[in-house]
């Protein structure tokens, strides 16, 4: 949330100091009243600033320390322990986090756990086993344990710019109990599992595809271009059943490299990915690895817009997404030179979301995506850039959901007004939405998905690619608020699509996978926007 509210939460006391200008001051700025406020002036202030917070600090150690010392004995918390089972990849990821914060946690006893359940809302059971992880909060980060797992964050305000729901769980995409009761766990030592080395006298090696884990390993396999196939229907081989998007990386297929054992060999360990090894591609089931149902994934040039119609903040996710998570290269187009830009060098276009689009737009440059489109391109249109390229545009079949809105003409003062205007917004709340999994945008996942929704944004669902969408009744938030008129708005409405155009795809993200990059349970659809969908 705020930048004050993680020292506020382990024991601190949260601060923000702020000066006039942000980033666009420069040397000086005009001021409101007409003064100028100059860049030397801001440090100045800040500089005072911070020796008078050192100041009054030593001033009061005493105080400070006993504050800090109540803080971290806090034991009056709703729930004592959090159990969550899941996707192994995603609980990783977790604890991965809760490693680096120094949060305590334990594994699964092989019990069963009552409490409030963050799938469906209610008091529900789960079952406990050692690869279960439990966190409680008894212990020195149990504020913050609270703050991170608790289901329904309690707002003192509604009218707030930040997001107001955050819960993990939904996050990871893990099933989750909420316990009033302590939950006894075990403590176990690391897993330092090592993998067994690929030998090379097999026909193919499968690796399934459900996280972020297993997309970093496909992008790897790729940067070394090793050529990878992927399924498009589950199937069974050898007794284990595979379901879509496995991938399959056969030995004929990479006869081009020298070193491919050694090169699949290397990816797996340093992705911990165990591979299976098989020894024919005729399956038990389902289709074989040489039928029109298994594809071959490309090795993707990649271009993503920048520049004035695309927000700072959005385009630098995407990016960070690229270069710190994936590890996958990509092209930055600025809009200043996109007009001349031959965009057939390129298979992939990423519109980030933005509020720039109408101006940047012109009847020109969208005749230009549309021809690149329609010749073979993917393009993927994100939050503001989705009405910018849809509008008044019969190509695409997206269309906004209209609601009627309320013409009854009354007056209200101007602070109840601006409580009326939260009725149409949603700040950051989650939302339980449905889950295709058989569109090649859904593979990987569940049914449902938990979706973090930043606005009233809605359009009508596709007829054919409606990948995640909120059905009937599903427009309350599990967490977080939205006001009465937007939870109308958004009733019905798709989340994630997608849509042919001539012998291209786009597709349509309104939601944001990768907001902040926290949302992990998010990636993986943006990773089958790149590789799967085709």
């Amino acid at each position: 949330s705020y930048g004050d509210t993680y020292p506020t939460y382990n024991g601190g006391i949260g601060m923000t100091y702020e000066q006039g200008g942000s980033g666009r001051a420069g040397l000086g700025i005009i001021t409101s009243i007409g003064d100028t406020l100059t860049l030397k002036d801001r440090i100045a202030h800040h500089h005072t600033t911070g020796l008078s917070t050192v100041e009054v600090a030593a001033n009061n150690v005493s105080k400070l320390n006993d504050e800090f010392k109540k803080f971290h004995l806090k034991t009056d918390f709703k729930y004592k322990s959090y159990v969550l089972n899941g996707n192994p990849d995603n609980l990783e990821s977790l604890t991965n986090l809760l490693n680096k914060h120094e949060i305590e946690y334990k594994t699964g006893d092989n019990s069963t756990v009552k409490g409030y359940n963050f799938t469906t809302g209610k008091i529900g059971s789960l079952k406990s086993t050692d690869k279960s992880v439990v966190i409680s909060t008894n212990q020195a980060k149990g504020t913050l344990v609270k703050v991170l797992f608790e289901p329904m964050a309690k707002l003192s305000d509604s009218v707030t710019y930040d997001i107001t729901a955050w819960s993990l769980p939904y996050a990871y995409g893990l099933e989750a109990i909420a316990s009033t009761n302590n939950v006894n766990g075990t403590i176990t030592p690391k897993n330092n599992k090592e993998l067994k080395s690929i030998t090379s006298n097999s026909y193919a090696y499968l690796a399934d595809w459900n996280s972020m884990k297993d997309a970093k390993f496909l992008a790897e396999l790729l940067r070394n271009k090793v050529r990878v196939r992927y399924a498009h229907k589950p199937f069974s081989l050898d007794g284990i059943s595979h379901e879509r998007g496995t991938l399959i990386i056969t030995k004929s297929d990479n006869k081009h490299l020298k070193n491919f054992t050694e090169i699949l060999d290397n990816a797996s360990k340093s992705h911990l990915k165990e591979l299976i090894a098989t020894n024919t591609g005729f399956v038990d089931s389902g289709k074989d690895f040489g039928s029109s149902y298994v594809d071959v994934i490309q090795n993707l040039n990649i271009a993503v817009l920048s520049g004035e119609p695309t927000s700072t903040l959005r385009f630098g996710e995407i990016w960070n997404f690229f270069e710190q998570q994936l590890n996958y290269p990509i092209t930055i187009l600025d809009e200043d030179y996109f007009s001349r830009v031959d965009l057939t060098t390129y298979d992939i276009l990423i519109l980030p979301d933005g509020r720039g689009y109408s101006s940047f737009l012109t009847d020109s440059i969208k005749e230009k995506i549309k021809n690149w489109v329609k010749r073979g391109g993917k393009l993927i249109a994100m939050g503001g850039a989705i009405d910018g390229i849809t509008a008044s545009d019969k190509d695409f079949a997206l269309k906004e959901k209209e609601i009627k809105k309320d013409t009854t003409n009354t007056i209200e003062s101007f602070e109840i007004s601006e409580r009326e205007r939260i009725k149409s917004a949603i700040t950051g709340a989650i939302f339980k939405a449905t889950v295709d999994n058989t569109n090649p945008l859904a593979y990987g996942y569940g049914d449902t998905y938990f979706t973090l929704k930043l606005g009233d944004r809605a359009y009508q669902y596709l007829e054919n690619g409606s990948a995640v969408y909120l059905s009937e009744g599903a427009n309350q938030p599990v967490s977080g608020f939205a006001g009465s008129e937007a939870k109308k708005k958004i009733a019905e409405t798709l989340i994630f699509g997608t849509e042919n155009m001539g012998r291209g795809q786009v597709i349509y993200m309104i939601d944001n996978p990768l907001f902040r990059g926290f949302w992990e349970n998010g990636k993986l659809f943006f990773a089958n926007a790149l590789f799967m969908v085709k």
